[in-house]
Order: C-alpha cells, then sequence, then structure tokens
C-alpha cells in the first residue's frame, strides 16, 4: 500500500512539473518576425530602399540596436502589456479569449489573434506577426 501511494505522489510531482514549467504560457516577450509574409529586414529594404547595412545604420540612428527590437509586446502575467515600437514605448493592458488577443495601449484596443505561440496583428493594412 506504501509503494501505491508513493508513485502516485511521484506520478503527481512530475505531472505538477511538467504543468509549471510547460512553454505554452501566453506571457513573455515577443518580437517582430514577418511583415505581410516577409522577414523584417526583407520588408524594410524593399520598403524604405536601400541596403540592410543602410537599414540597420538608420534603425541605429532612431536608438534601435537590433531588427529584434525593431517592435516588441511583452505579455505580463497580471495582464499588463509593454508594446514597443522604434523606440517608443507604452503601457496598458491585454486579455485573452480562445485566440482573440486583445491589446489597449492608450486607452486604444487592438484585436490580434494568437495561435501556436505567434501573435498576429493587422494594422494599417499590414498584417504583423510576432513570436518568442
Amino acid at each position: 500500500m506504501k509503494r501505491i501511494v508513493s508513485i502516485a505522489l511521484v506520478v503527481l510531482m512530475v505531472a505538477a512539473l511538467f504543468v509549471g514549467c510547460s512553454s505554452n504560457s501566453v506571457d513573455g516577450v515577443y518580437r517582430i518576425k514577418t511583415v505581410n509574409g516577409k522577414e523584417l529586414k526583407t520588408y524594410l529594404t524593399e520598403e524604405l530602399g536601400g541596403t540592410e547595412d543602410q537599414i540597420e545604420a538608420l534603425l541605429k540612428m532612431a536608438g534601435i540596436d537590433s531588427l529584434e527590437d525593431y517592435m516588441t509586446i511583452t505579455l505580463n502575467q497580471d495582464g499588463t502589456v509593454k508594446a514597443a515600437m522604434m523606440g517608443e514605448e507604452s503601457e496598458g493592458t491585454w486579455k485573452l479569449d480562445g485566440e482573440k488577443l486583445t491589446i489597449t495601449v492608450d486607452g486604444e484596443a487592438t484585436e490580434c489573434t494568437y495561435k501556436d505561440g505567434k501573435i498576429t496583428v493587422d494594422m494599417d493594412g499590414e498584417t504583423m506577426v510576432l513570436g518568442k
């Protein structure tokens, strides 16, 4: 009987560890990966014209050290969000309902899609995908 209880406790502890360490959590830092299906570097090069080196120099002038920092969204467990785009930071809240992610910053709500660990945002005719 003691052996069965011990085995059951071990199974429960392993299950708790698995759930606690799962990477399926929505919270975390998401960085822009693609715009309109193109990698960010390619998209910016085509949109702004110029070489990749020129784009990186332009971003550095704007205070952005790397393309990964061009646009980030940080979802915190407490429902707060920090959004940064081109060096400008804003704070607000977020709420997830199924795959519908609503991010509210400065009183303006933006509806996004959260699926497979990625956030998809449609803004100003552009589709941006952010991932961890």
